[in-house]
């Protein structure tokens, strides 16, 4: 049996009460509470992220991450060229009038360069901002070109402004050309917005084909109609509302009186219920001056 001692027991001087000896520990410590644990951990978290925002913000604005990305990106797109992704046929359909050296050039892609670093929708701007082009596709063919479709815009007539003539095509555009030779049997257009009221009226004019072949101008007067020019020098005003109806009367007039073979200079059709002749060679000569009565009248059908 293990044998118990008493404590040592010391007798302090001046008092007859005895002290009990023992060796002292450190204190406890007391544990924090739970909220103040979870605001430390939350204090480190929150500031190691706004350490590592603030770092990004900086890469953005001061442009080094975009700079750093954009060197990653060509040196990416070298190692594709070099592995036989670059550019070295150019296929155009379509083309007429626009030269093959025009469209290489509004591509602005070398050859050689990577494929996939060309920006196709840029092409696309580039090529339909060419006089004739009205529209284009560019289309990447691996591994190494490029195949474009375009079309052309189609002529649809001469536009004469002051003194001028310019080829506008169907939906109005002008387009540029050095030589009008070639389209010279065009119908001549006249009016400030003629172009842009030339594919109604040629829409109008092909509902009669015998009578569209023999016009050679037609004038937008005012704004809101025409006036037709015929091969013969006959002058056909049409109405502003329902010009349709007035160009089948005329066809009509033509195929069963053959009025425009007869002495007539003007066919004035803008009434929807009479047709007003202006004869070309009057009985009396015209004359100013003289009397109401005494002048050639018009003849009304």
């Amino acid at each position: 049996m293990r044998r118990l001692e008493a404590p040592a027991v010391k007798i302090a001087r001046g008092r007859g009460n005895p002290v009990t000896s023992r060796t002292a520990l450190p204190p406890r410590k007391r544990p924090q509470p739970a909220w103040l644990r979870w605001s430390i951990r939350f204090g480190i978290g929150f500031g190691a992220c706004a350490a590592i925002g603030s770092g990004a913000v900086w890469s953005v604005q001061s442009g080094w991450l975009e700079r750093e990305w954009a060197v990653v990106s060509e040196v990416a797109l070298s190692a594709t060229a070099d592995l036989g992704l670059s550019l070295q046929t150019v296929e155009v359909h379509g083309r007429g009038e626009t030269r093959q050296a025009d469209v290489v050039g509004a591509l602005g892609a070398p050859r050689g360069a990577a494929l996939l670093s060309l920006d196709i929708d840029s092409m696309r701007e580039r090529l339909a901002a060419l006089p004739w082009i009205v529209s284009a596709e560019v289309e990447r063919r691996y591994p190494d070109r490029l195949v474009v479709t375009v079309t052309e815009a189609e002529p649809l007539a001469l536009w004469q402004r002051k003194q001028k003539l310019f080829l506008v095509s169907r939906t109005g555009k002008v387009i540029e050309t050095a030589d009008l030779r070639k389209y010279s049997k065009l119908l001549v257009i006249v009016g400030d917005n003629a172009p842009e009221r030339a594919e109604s009226l040629f829409d109008l004019l092909a509902q009669q084909p015998k009578l569209k072949d023999r016009v050679t101008a037609a004038v937008f007067v005012g704004k809101r109609r025409w006036n037709l020019r015929f091969d013969n020098g006959v002058d056909v005003k049409l109405p502003e509302e329902n010009p349709g109806a007035a160009w089948s009367r005329l066809a009509e007039l033509q195929n069963q009186h053959g009025i425009l073979e007869k002495d007539v200079r003007i066919i004035d059709l803008r009434l929807p219920d009479q047709v007003v002749l202006r004869r070309a060679h009057p009985a009396v000569p015209e004359d100013e001056d003289a009397p109401a009565g005494d002048k050639p009248k018009d003849k009304a059908t």
